[in-house]
């Protein structure tokens, strides 16, 4: 945000805390950026509404992955593109014994350190391409995926 929220760009953000959205208004207060108290897994926006979608460490804090990336596919125009930064398992990567009893508590609590883009993107292969999947911290551990709709 810090990066384009003075470019001459319509910016929408969405979050579905009101206080963490408090807090980006007051770090945005000059920027021309509307906020929207929103459940990212059930977008209120229209088909189509988006040429870039932004989803800056969402999957992996969701209830529902797979239904947050639908909504992100319906609602990005078709020429547009999805911007993915997450946190990821490889998808050669096994989890340990100790990874998987804890994986339900650490859910529980926020984030899904199992969650395997490959998995959740192998029902979209067909409407998506991914264009860029690259490491950017952590040993690959944080990835940068970009993805668009096959015309």
């Amino acid at each position: 945000m810090e990066l384009i929220k003075n470019l001459d760009l319509e910016i929408t953000a969405i979050d579905l805390s009101a206080d963490m959205l408090k807090k980006a208004m007051r770090k945005f207060d000059d920027a021309s950026i509307s906020f929207l108290e929103m459940d990212a897994q059930h977008m209120e926006f229209a088909n189509e509404s988006f040429d870039y979608v932004v989803g800056s460490l969402v999957l992996s804090v969701v209830p529902d992955a797979n239904e947050c990336l639908r909504e992100m596919i319906r609602v990005v125009k078709g020429e547009g593109k999805i911007i993915l930064f997450d946190k990821f398992i490889s998808k050669d990567e096994r989890l340990s014994v100790p990874k998987k009893l804890l994986r339900p508590i650490i859910r529980f609590l926020g984030t899904d350190i199992g969650l395997r883009f490959e998995d959740l993107f192998s029902g979209h292969e067909k409407n998506m391409e991914i264009e860029e999947d690259r490491p950017i911290m952590l040993n690959g551990m944080y990835r940068k995926i970009i993805i668009s709709k096959r015309l």
